[in-house]
């Protein structure tokens, strides 16, 4: 846009300076034809006229440049900071089986890369095995078997071989089971042979012994709501040498 004005501007200073000069051409003509006061007057008007095609004939000046607008301090943008490197540890992983034959292997030298930092070992948490809780034995139990075990300890103790002239010419042999109930004071209520040894001697003889045994009282807490229970022993009787 701004060539085009300049062109325009141009063209018009040629034209004024080509009327001026035909101007000048046709006052001086006149001039020619009025001698005296004429020449003074044209003298005048071709000073002007020189005063007014002078500056046609200058180069116009370059349009002055004007200065582009600064830019608003804009803060600079922050610069990325690396991020920093992560060593990767690398566990090595020993089966057993090699393990064990690191002794025979111990020998021969084996070379083993290195990392290039050593890394802290990591701490493995083992998990803790629970132990087994033994089963916690109600006080009631504990104390009827106590009484069984002492029954059954007086019984044995009060065992007899039986004696006779039937006996010492049999020798007989063997186990009897009895069962025999007793109440709540240890009185005896009854007895009989739940298993035979199969030897008449031998049956009344555990029958014997039970009955002539006294027996203590339950302890407190045993077989409760029970006024009576029954009671299971075996006797062993092996003959006398």
């Amino acid at each position: 846009m701004t060539l085009n004005l300049d062109a325009i501007n141009q063209e018009r200073h040629t034209l004024s300076a080509i009327f001026s000069m035909c101007l000048v051409a046709l006052v001086f003509s006149m001039a020619q034809s009025f001698k005296g006061p004429a020449e003074l007057a044209a003298q005048e008007l071709m000073e002007l006229t020189t005063t007014l095609i002078e500056p046609l004939f200058e180069k116009p000046k370059p349009p002055e440049a004007r200065p582009e607008p600064k830019p608003k301090n804009v803060p600079p943008a922050p610069t990325p900071t690396p991020a920093p490197r992560q060593e990767l540890k690398q566990e090595v992983m020993v089966p057993a089986e090699s393990m064990r034959a690191a002794p025979a292997q111990s020998a021969a030298p084996v070379a083993q890369t290195t990392p290039a930092a050593p890394s802290a070992p990591v701490a493995q948490a083992t998990p803790e095995i629970p132990r087994p809780v033994a089963p916690q034995v109600p006080p009631s139990l504990s104390l009827e078997n106590n009484y069984i075990a002492s029954v059954r300890n007086t019984l044995n103790a009060n065992k007899r071989y039986p004696t006779g002239r039937e006996a010492s010419l049999q020798r007989p042999a063997g186990k009897v089971k009895i069962a025999f109930v007793l109440a709540r004071n240890g009185s005896l209520v009854e007895a009989s042979v739940e298993e035979s040894s199969n030897s008449i001697i031998l049956d009344n003889a555990a029958l014997a012994t039970v009955r002539r045994t006294n027996y203590a009282p339950w302890p407190d807490g045993t077989w409760p709501l029970q006024s009576q229970h029954k009671f299971t022993v075996s006797l062993d009787f092996v003959p006398l040498n």
